[in-house]
This record gives C-alpha cells, sequence and structure tokens, in this order.
C-alpha cells in the first residue's frame, strides 16, 4: 500500500492511452489513474496474449467498475458494455429536487431511491480518488449524531442502541426495560451450549442465533439488522454465509464467544487478532501492495462511520461512467439485455457466443472473455423493496437526532401493518447534501414481508403507508411538500439456506462449461453492497493480468477453497491506521 502526499503527486505523471501509433504494441497499465489533476506513472508491458475482445454484461456499479478496471488492464482490447436500459447505474439513482423551507428560501434536496451512503472500504476510496471526487465526499464522523444515534423501534417505541464501549449504564437500563434485551442471559451461557451436530452442514440465521443464544434476540435484535442490510428474512437467510465468521468460529473452537475470547488470547500485538477467511486474507494483501489512496482522505473515511457525495452516489455512477468512456477502448451498448451467452471453441481457441438486444432485432458477438454480472436465477431469490422520500420544511419534526431506526420481526402487526423495515433520518444521518434546511426522511418498506405477493402497493398507497407509519412512530402529521415514491422490484439478492453449496455447484458448472471465458461479478456473489461489488469486480481484473484470463477460474474462487478460516493479526486486516501507515 502506497499513500501520495500532495508533493509527491505534483511530481508524477501519466499518459492515459497511448499517444504515438508505435504504443500499441504495449499494455500501459497505469498504476492510478485520475480524471482531474496529477496521474502517476504507468508501468508498461508486451503481452502478445491480450484477449482482443471482452464483453462486460450488466450495467450497474459492478458492470460499470468491471469495465473501468478491464479496460485499465487492457488498453489495446476492445471492450463492450451491455446495459439492458437506457442508462447504466443499477439501483443507484439520485433525484434532486426543488422545494421550499419553512421561511420560503427556494433550495433543493437530494432523494436517494437506493443506497445513500457508504463505509469506508479500500477499493471504493481509491476509485472514488482516481475518478477525481474527494473534494465531494461528505463524512458522517464518529461523533455524529448520524453516528452515535441508531434506534430499533421495539415493541411501541425507540430505543437507542449503544454506540460505544462501555456500553453506558442508562442506555442498558432502557434496554433492558423495553425487553429489547430479553435473552442476553443465552450469550453469557453461549460457551457451555453443544456445538452443532457434525452433518449439519448450513442453518438459517436466526435457527443459529436461537441454538446458540437465545431466540428473543434473533427476533427482536438480529432481524432488525437484517431488515436494513438485505430486506430479508432471518429464518430463511443463511448463518454459513452471512454470520460466517461466528459459524466458523463455533465449527473451529465449539463456541463463539469461546472462540473469540481463545482468538484474542492468543494475540502477541497490541491490536489483538481476526478469525479470517483466508481468501480475505490474501485480498487486503493484495489492497494494501497495489491501491493507492491520498493519506488526508483515508485518515478523514477512518475517522467516519460511512460518507456519501455531494450530489448523492449517483455522482459516483456518473463519474465512472464518464471514466470509462475516457478510456477510449471501452463501447457502452444501452437498450441491449443479454438473450443469451454459450461458449464457442474453434480452431482449439476459447470463446463466448452473446446474443444481445430487444426480441426481434437481435444480435449475434463473438468474445474472447465476458465479465458477467447477470442474474442467475437458481442461486438466490429476490426481494422487492419501496422507498419512500420525503421533504417536510419545518426542520424539528424528528423527536431524535440520528441516523434512524430499523424495525424488527418481532415488532407487532399492529404498530407495523406496512410491512415497514426502517426509516432513514437523511436530514440528520447525511450533510452536505441539500441547500436548504427541513426535514427529510426515508422509509424503506417490503422486502421479505412481501414475497409471493402479485402485485404491489400503487405510488398513492405507497406514500399513504409512509405518512401511516411515521405518524403512528413518530408523531408526524404534517404534510410533506415534496415525496418520491420508487419500487425496486426484485433488487436485493438473498443468501438463503444452502447458498454455499449452491454457489459451489455453479462455480463448478461454470468453469466447466466455458473453461474460464466468463467470469462472475455483482451483488449475487461477492455482497450485496456497493463496496462488495466494487471490490469484486478490482478483484476479478486484476487476477486476468498476466495471462490469468486464460486460466479456467470463473471469478468465483473463495467458494473453491472451502472452510479455510484462520487467525492473523488485526493489523494485517486494516488498510492502514489513521497516520497512513500499515
Amino acid at each position: 500500500m502506497r499513500f501520495q502526499n500532495a508533493s509527491q503527486k505534483t511530481l508524477k505523471t501519466v499518459a492515459a492511452r497511448p499517444v504515438l501509433a508505435s504504443q500499441s504494441l504495449f499494455t500501459c497499465r497505469p498504476l492510478l489513474a485520475f480524471r482531474h489533476g496529477p496521474r502517476l506513472v504507468s508501468q508498461c508491458r508486451y503481452h502478445s496474449t491480450d484477449p482482443e475482445r471482452i464483453a462486460v454484461l450488466g450495467g450497474g456499479i459492478a458492470g460499470l467498475s468491471s469495465a473501468y478496471y478491464v479496460g485499465k488492464q487492457f488498453p489495446n482490447s476492445e471492450i463492450t458494455l451491455f446495459e439492458a436500459g437506457n442508462d447504466p447505474g443499477g439501483w443507484i439513482r439520485t433525484r434532486r429536487v426543488d422545494v421550499k423551507d419553512a421561511e420560503g428560501k427556494e433550495g433543493s434536496v437530494l432523494f436517494e431511491q437506493g443506497p445513500r451512503a457508504l463505509r469506508p472500504a479500500p477499493a471504493t476510496a481509491a476509485l472514488i480518488q482516481e475518478l477525481g471526487l474527494i473534494n465531494d465526499v461528505t463524512y458522517t464522523k464518529r461523533t455524529d449524531p448520524g453516528a452515535t444515534n441508531r434506534f430499533i423501534y421495539y415493541p411501541d417505541k425507540l430505543n437507542r442502541l449503544p454506540s460505544k464501549m462501555p456500553i453506558e449504564i442508562p442506555n442498558l437500563i432502557s434496554l433492558w426495560r423495553s425487553g429489547l434485551l430479553a435473552g442476553f442471559l443465552g450469550v453469557i451461557k453461549e460457551p457451555w451450549e453443544k456445538t452443532r451436530p457434525a452433518g449439519l452442514v448450513d442453518e438459517t440465521v436466526g435457527s443459529f442465533i436461537a441454538r446458540r443464544m437465545d431466540k428473543r434476540l434473533a427476533d427482536n435484535l438480529i432481524s432488525a439488522g437484517f431488515h436494513g442490510i438485505y430486506a430479508g428474512d432471518i429464518w430463511q437467510l443463511s448463518a454459513r454465509t452471512l454470520a460466517a465468521n461466528p459459524w466458523n468460529l463455533e465449527n473451529t473452537f465449539g463456541s463463539v464467544i469461546g472462540g473469540f475470547i481463545k482468538v484474542q488470547n492468543d494475540a502477541v500485538e497490541p491490536r489483538g487478532n481476526s478469525f479470517v477467511h483466508e481468501w480475505d486474507r490474501n485480498l487486503m494483501a493484495n489492497m494494501k501492495k497495489e491501491l493507492e489512496v491520498d493519506e488526508g482522505f483515508w485518515s478523514n473515511l477512518t475517522e467516519s462511520t460511512q460518507f456519501s457525495l455531494r450530489n448523492g452516489l449517483q455522482q459516483l455512477v456518473r463519474a465512472l461512467g464518464d471514466a470509462v468512456e475516457d478510456l477510449g477502448n471501452v463501447k457502452v451498448k444501452t437498450m441491449a439485455p443479454i438473450q443469451s451467452f454459450k461458449p464457442l471453441s474453434q480452431d482449439g481457441k476459447l470463446g463466448v457466443e452473446i446474443v444481445s438486444g430487444q426480441e426481434g432485432s437481435t444480435s449475434t458477438e463473438s468474445f474472447d472473455l465476458a465479465i458477467s454480472t447477470l442474474r442467475e436465477k437458481d442461486l438466490t431469490p429476490y426481494v422487492t423493496v419501496m422507498t419512500i422520500n420525503l421533504y417536510y420544511p419545518n426542520p424539528h419534526l424528528l423527536p431524535v437526532e440520528g441516523f434512524g431506526y430499523l424495525i424488527p420481526q418481532s415488532v407487532p402487526f399492529e404498530q407495523n401493518p406496512e410491512r415497514g423495515l426502517g426509516v432513514i433520518f437523511d436530514s440528520s444521518a447525511i450533510k452536505g447534501q441539500d441547500t436548504v434546511s427541513g426535514t427529510k426522511l426515508t422509509v424503506m418498506m417490503g422486502g421479505h414481508w412481501w414475497d409471493g405477493w402479485e402485485s404491489y402497493p400503487t405510488e398513492e398507497e405507497g406514500l399513504d403507508m409512509a405518512k401511516s407509519l411515521l405518524a403512528r412512530h413518530l408523531n408526524i402529521t404534517d404534510e410533506p411538500t415534496a415525496h418520491y415514491v420508487n419500487l425496486a422490484k426484485d433488487c436485493i439478492p438473498q443468501y438463503t439456506l444452502g447458498y454455499q453449496d449452491r454457489l459451489a455447484g455453479f462455480a463448478e458448472r461454470m468453469s466447466g462449461e466455458f473453461g474460464g471465458r466468463v467470469r462472475f461479478v455483482g451483488s449475487q456473489f461477492n455482497g450485496v453492497g456497493v463496496n462488495d461489488c466494487v471490490a469484486g469486480a478490482w478483484s476479478v481484473a486484476r487476477e486476468l493480468k498476466d495471462g490469468g484470463w486464460m486460466g479456467r477460474s470463473c471469478g468465483l474462487d473463495k467458494v473453491g477453497m472451502g472452510e479455510r478460516w484462520m487467525v492473523v493479526p488485526s493489523a494485517r486486516m486494516k488498510f492502514a491506521d489513521k497516520g497512513g501507515r500499515d
């Protein structure tokens, strides 16, 4: 890992593309290319075995990131990005809406239809820097209300979660009286619980928590967190996948709590130890070696719990799209849904045949390599989520400042008939995006609660449901002066029971069928977050270099490694400390 300071950056330059015709004989891969400002020196090497044509299937954040990284990796290759719609970007959508505040001042507010903030992560940080967006980053510092005040609604009121250790005694007493901590004694007794049967290869998150600790903790606390991330049902989601660390602590040490204590007791460094999968350890080691992040930027990130951009997260998508076009070797085809892709073999050379376009007007092309971010219907189901953005001129509507609250599965139906998942206090949680004061909220509804529904609420019905929920939970009865309702159908993959075995079987079949000519990236494979998709795209792209694209991998190497968990010093899993040192 290399950190830059301002004086160092001014001494470095790079050519974004070949300037002379003779340079086309070389592969020029920038260590780090900025769209604005100083650039770094390239590493130029000749590769006679680079793929001539590469396809990227899907134009969401995973597809755009893949096209960007692969376009830099192979500047002499012809790359085509296929996007089914009019505009790449996937679920990351931002709207700027004109409003008036309580005093009649005109301005605008941002409505995020999808993700609105990211946690600090090395690959995403490096990408933001390469795109020249550092000055547009807005931070939620660890001391801000958006970081310290997070709530769970149970059973009929907001309960603030602890934000630091040791836990404040009044906060602990309040949580205990609310009933939210019912079953907490199960955590204390966990080291003495029987280890799971040897033949149990997976179980649901709910079952795992209930078996090791207490069902009430699963229903009251854990289900709320999974509503916020996956909009999913903990009694369907895979513990082996989504609670992989505690699942494997039990597998290795016989106990989750006991295993954690042993891992820390064996530490010889002051930062302690971490229990990690070998693949994740190797990924972090590669990021430390190869990613460059400005020291001041990373310091700001590590002092924050989350960050966004002044013009919303779609600003990242648009900048990334511009950077992809600026590479010069990537063609973006919109309104070009993929109808099919299959393996090709001609004269001993493997490839992929891709059929794209609208039905009745398709085209067939062949490629040496494809990176797919498309959905695999047999791997995971999906859930549908409705988000309702609301703006009120009154800046004092919220009873508390903070990030917002989540609603667990145990909340009685009469307190949540709308099937809400949670509410984000946007005007409190994320600063620096709106030009006027007021109260801005996002209500999230649906997810697994709407599984099996043949139809969903209309926009008008969704708005009424959101207002009803806010009146009941927060006593907000004002009428919003601006709103936007978005129904995201089948937006979040659900890693349900048995996912790891399905993924392993899928990876084996794809490697055998395509011989490594198709690699898979995206929320169905790497994790549902933006950071997961960016890191997955970066990792797959780096594995293609030096002839790696001709190997038999399908990009899902982690699942092929099995459960190779290990204890490592925690410092190895930190990108850097606040001073910019390893």
